[in-house]
C-alpha cells in the first residue's frame, strides 16, 4: 500500500467526476458531511473499541501565499485519495470529509495510529514534490519576523487528533471541539494528538 494505490484511486476519481451525482464530495469522491454526521451517530456509543479521527491538511494557506492556487486541488485530492487508500484494508474503517482541508476518519482503535502514521508518511512523501529545493532544504514555506521574533512555517503535512474514548462532551459538540484542538495543537505539538478530557472540555 503506497503512492501507487493513492494515484490510482485518483484516476479514478477523475473518471468518475464527468457525472457529479454520483458522488456526495465532487472534488475528492468522499462522503460528505452529512453521512459523517450519521456514522457518527451509529460509532460514538462504541467510542474504544472505536476511534475518531479528525484530519487536517497544515500549513495549506502559507502554501497557497507562496505557490499560488494552481496545485490546490491537486493536494486537497492527495490528501483524500492516501487516507483513503491506507484504510483500505481495514473494512470497518470510513473516511470522509468535513470541509475543504479537513476530513474525519472512524475505525476501530488498534489500527487507528497505524493508519494516520502511514498517511502522514505518504502524504509527506507527495507533498516534497510540490516545494522547490529550497525550501525542502530548510522544511519551511515561510519564514518572516513578528515583533523581532522568528516565525518559520513549515511545510505542508497531516495533523490530526483522535479520540480513543467516549469525551465528556456532547457527541453533537464533539468535531467542533476536535476542529479547535487540531487548529491549536498543529504547529506547536506532533502530528498525531490522542485527546483528554481536559483537551475535550477546555480545546487545549
Amino acid at each position: 500500500m503506497g503512492l501507487t494505490e493513492a494515484k490510482k484511486y485518483i484516476q479514478k476519481l477523475h473518471k468518475k467526476q464527468d457525472d457529479p451525482y454520483l458522488w456526495p464530495d465532487f472534488l475528492t469522491g468522499l462522503p460528505d458531511r452529512n453521512a459523517i454526521i450519521r456514522k457518527l451517530e451509529d460509532l460514538f456509543p462504541r467510542l474504544g473499541k472505536y476511534s475518531i479521527a479528525y484530519v487536517r491538511i497544515s500549513n495549506i494557506h502559507p502554501y497557497l501565499i507562496k505557490y499560488g492556487p494552481d496545485r490546490h486541488a491537486e493536494i486537497i485530492q492527495w490528501a483524500a485519495a492516501i487516507l483513503k487508500t491506507t484504510c483500505v484494508k481495514c473494512p470497518k474503517c470510513f473516511v470522509g470529509v468535513l470541509s475543504t482541508h479537513d476530513f474525519v476518519v472512524m475505525c476501530e482503535t488498534d489500527r487507528m495510529v497505524k493508519h494516520m502514521k502511514e498517511a502522514g508518511r505518504l502524504f509527506e512523501k507527495k507533498m516534497k514534490t510540490f516545494y522547490s529545493a529550497e525550501d525542502l532544504r530548510k522544511k519551511t514555506t515561510l519564514s518572516f519576523k513578528r515583533e523581532g521574533e522568528d516565525i518559520r512555517i513549515g511545510l505542508l503535512k497531516l495533523t490530526s487528533v483522535i479520540a480513543q474514548e467516549k469525551p465528556k462532551i456532547d457527541k453533537r459538540n464533539l468535531l467542533q471541539q476536535m476542529g479547535r484542538l487540531c487548529e491549536s495543537t498543529e504547529a506547536a505539538v506532533g502530528e498525531i494528538v490522542i485527546m483528554t478530557d481536559s483537551m475535550a472540555c477546555t480545546g487545549l
